[in-house]
């Protein structure tokens, strides 16, 4: 109950890693408020946690929208102290373009929701932050694509180096008024509805350090800690939360492995 008493908006928070961290934020006794477009879902799940989680429907590319969303929060709970910016666009469904099919309507949609989304998100919840004068927090969900290229994703690994720099340019200027911003950078990580986050479903003993794929309450678990005090001077950084998949240069695949055998 690390979090009584504050409000989270969790964007893209009806499905898959949002969803965790809705789940986990209540368990750690916040007010949640998920915004999301998948209005079936969204209620769905705040119909499951109770009172203390409200679903808005929210376009995060449009300000307007996003205006929307803050007032209903505020008009519920009465403010806003953490919010959780995990909304993306990845690709179309069944769609994989190589840059140079790549198409201008792909670029428009990423970059409106991965990072106009994120800048409407977060400009107001700063400034509805800065207003009362009791700090906040912002974490921004990245990728191992802002650092280590996916194939055929070139507007999506983009966007996600774009909100790590944002990241780092917010905490810089929000820190004199205590408001935290960090990144959260998950793996290949198996979500709800049966999909995989990063690159396609391949065996995790193959490419993944801890020999497993994430789940969202991993990623969630990173959430919470640096929405509680417990972070209370981390600003401007990013954790990867991803078995170690950063860490490694090659996959086992295509290195040497140990035989652990005589150790088991």
């Amino acid at each position: 109950m690390r979090l009584k008493g504050k409000t989270a908006i969790i964007t893209g928070g009806a499905k898959g890693i949002g969803a965790g961290c809705v789940r986990r934020l209540a368990e750690e006794g916040a007010n949640v408020v998920i915004a999301d477009i998948d209005d079936r879902a969204g209620h769905a799940l705040a119909a499951d946690l109770g009172d203390a989680v409200l679903f808005v429907r929210c376009d995060v590319s449009q300000r307007t929208s996003v205006a929307a969303l803050y007032d209903a929060t505020v008009a519920a709970f009465g403010a806003v102290d953490i919010l959780v910016n995990n909304a993306a666009f990845v690709h179309q469904p069944g769609v994989i373009e190589h840059f140079l099919e790549y198409s201008d309507a792909s670029w428009r949609k990423t970059l409106e929701v991965n990072l106009s989304g994120l800048f409407h998100c977060s400009q107001i919840a700063a400034r509805l932050m800065a207003k009362r004068g009791q700090g906040g927090v912002i974490i921004n969900v990245s990728s191992g694509g802002a650092s280590r290229a996916h194939r055929h994703m070139f507007g999506y690994d983009t966007s996600k180096g774009g909100i790590e720099a944002a990241t780092r340019a917010m905490a810089l200027d929000l820190a004199p008024l205590n408001i935290r911003v960090n990144t959260v950078a998950p793996g290949s990580t198996r979500v709800d509805h049966g999909a995989s986050v990063g690159d396609a479903p391949i065996p995790p003993s193959d490419v993944i350090p801890l020999p497993r794929q994430g789940a969202p309450a991993d990623i969630a678990a990173a959430v919470a800690f640096l929405a509680t005090d417990d972070a209370a001077y981390i600003t401007g950084t990013r954790i990867f939360v991803d078995g170690g998949m950063d860490a490694q240069l090659r996959s086992p695949a295509v290195d040497f492995t140990y035989d652990f055998s005589e150790y088991l």
